[in-house]
């Protein structure tokens, strides 16, 4: 599995994240069909990953939470829509 920046390409959504919430970094990766939002601000990271395809798989999950998420002991809570095609993942600094 990869992680590739594919922030250039959301433009509008990256303006629109800085803009209408308290966020002062923004990331949009492409893991193969899943799309994963970054964002950061001062009190916390948050990270949305989504599949209109298919359910959003446990390894994806598990594999940007070790990549995008610093320290072993960081404790973060996960949300999943009931379709599991939305996983968000809240981290308080």
């Amino acid at each position: 599995m990869h992680l590739i920046d594919v922030t250039n390409s959301y433009a509008k959504l990256v303006q629109s994240q800085l803009n209408t919430t308290d966020a002062n970094y923004v990331k949009v990766y492409s893991l193969g069909n899943t799309s994963v939002i970054y964002t950061e601000s001062n009190a916390a990271i948050g990270i949305a990953l989504e599949n209109h395809d298919r359910r959003v798989r446990k390894e994806e999950v598990d594999f940007v939470i070790k990549r995008l998420i610093k320290g072993t002991d960081t404790s973060y809570t996960l949300t999943v829509d009931q379709s599991r095609h939305v996983i968000e993942i809240h981290v308080d600094k």
